[in-house]
């Protein structure tokens, strides 16, 4: 990898939700994932790989930078190795290292922290730049650090998700998704909202388990809905009609709920290239009249997604995205807030799926369980991440603490638990 990377369209739309979160005082647009260890493991020898990964991959002591040609700045002469820190458990670590920003113009975008537990168990806390990658591309970057066993590939900078066609041309195609902002502002979504003026800027979290057999009991609910490949229909279908009346419990009504999908670009079955975002988003629009049932929700979600594939609407985001990263992010920023009147969107959605089967063991330890934390910008300010560890379902509700207090953060995951559930 001898060239700067340049970013693709969503590796700088990242880049800007990083501007907007610290521009509002939190951390930036970080992700983790955490790791329960049955054991412990030697920070002596995380480092150690960590510097034979750099070698291979000097990516991961870049910075950002290009002004009008985004790209990551690949360092001349001696890189910066990631952070290995290890600390004692004690109460609220987790939320300050959630919460502690990287120095992405140093050249940190990624760091590991290592929490000592009870009985010798170890949690490992990976923490990386949004822009830098995908939650299925770090599960595979986190999978070559903890397996010496697993080959490495070449050094490469395939990194854009490109539409190639004529200046004339891309305009056309781009101005599809411009066109669904305008449809959309007829009913314009109004997010909650900063709420809570006096707390400290924070991201929290909370993880919502289930059982094997309730985890079952969700999967034929989506089956019984969605059909039988529909998991992550029957996930964003319920997830908003929760959404929906957690509005109404704190009232404040919208006129619609905006839901980005996210949708891979990568060639079926691969998940190269590690160092890049390969993926672009769909908005949906729910409004109310979709959400007195998930029967409802799912049909308006399947006839614009439906829509969304004949009409070319995920060609047309990645032209968006790409013609987009020649602006600067302060400007970028402020377009994409006024396409839907200020929001973002509704609601932070992700679903990964099932974590891939190559995270078994870390550096010699078993991985007894797995969480995925992303941060939410402040315009919607809360989120929920669905995934599957050893064929379980766990999902991660985030929030700002500016706009929900920790109880209504708690009220919304467990209903929307329960509503999975039940629906």
């Amino acid at each position: 990898m001898s060239a700067d990377p340049r970013f693709n369209g969503c590796d700088y739309l990242m880049l800007g939700f990083d501007h907007e979160l610290r521009r509002h005082g939190f951390a930036g647009n970080s992700c983790q994932i955490v790791l329960e260890l049955g054991s412990a493991i030697s920070p002596d020898a995380l480092r150690e790989r960590l510097r034979k990964l750099l070698e291979r991959y000097p990516v991961l002591s870049a910075r950002p930078a290009g002004l009008f040609s985004p790209k990551w700045k690949l360092p001349r002469g001696n890189s910066r190795e990631p952070q290995v820190r290890v600390h004692r458990d004690e109460p609220g670590l987790r939320q300050r290292i959630v919460n502690e920003p990287l120095d992405t113009n140093a050249g940190e975008i990624v760091r590991f922290d290592l929490i000592e537990l009870a009985e010798g168990r170890v949690q490992l806390v990976f923490t990386w730049v949004h822009a830098l990658m995908d939650a299925p591309a770090a599960e595979h970057f986190l999978a070559l650090v903890g397996r010496e066993d697993l080959p490495l590939s070449a050094a490469h900078s395939l990194t854009p998700c490109r539409v190639r066609l004529p200046l004339r041309e891309r305009g056309r195609v781009a101005w599809k998704s411009l066109h669904q902002f305008d449809r959309y502002c007829e009913a314009p979504p109004r997010s909650l909202g900063h709420r809570h003026h006096d707390a400290v800027p924070l991201l929290q979290y909370r993880v919502e388990k289930f059982s094997a057999e309730e985890t079952a009991r969700v999967r034929a609910n989506g089956v019984r809905h969605c059909g039988i490949l529909g998991d992550a229909q029957y996930h964003a279908s319920v997830a908003v009609m929760e959404l929906h009346r957690l509005y109404q419990r704190l009232g404040n009504a919208s006129p619609s709920y905006v839901l980005p999908v996210p949708v891979g670009l990568r060639p079926k079955g691969t998940i190269e290239p590690l160092f890049s975002n390969q993926v672009t988003m769909l908005m949906v629009q729910f409004l109310p009249e979709h959400l007195s049932s998930v029967a409802d929700a799912v049909a308006a979600l399947k006839t614009q997604t439906g829509h969304a594939m004949r009409g070319g609407l995920i060609e047309s985001s990645v032209m968006l995205s790409e013609m987009f990263r020649f602006l600067p992010r302060p400007i970028y920023m402020a377009i994409l807030k006024q396409g839907l009147r200020g929001e973002i969107c509704s609601l932070f959605y992700g679903d990964t799926a099932s974590v891939s089967p190559l995270l078994t063991t870390f550096l010699g330890a078993s991985i007894a369980d797995l969480t995925h934390v992303a941060a939410v910008t402040p315009s919607p300010g809360v989120g929920v991440i669905f995934y599957h560890f050893h064929g379980v379902l766990r999902l991660t509700v985030l929030h700002l603490s500016t706009v929900l207090s920790e109880a209504e953060a708690a009220g919304f995951a467990a209903n929307l638990r329960s509503r999975l559930l039940e629906p």
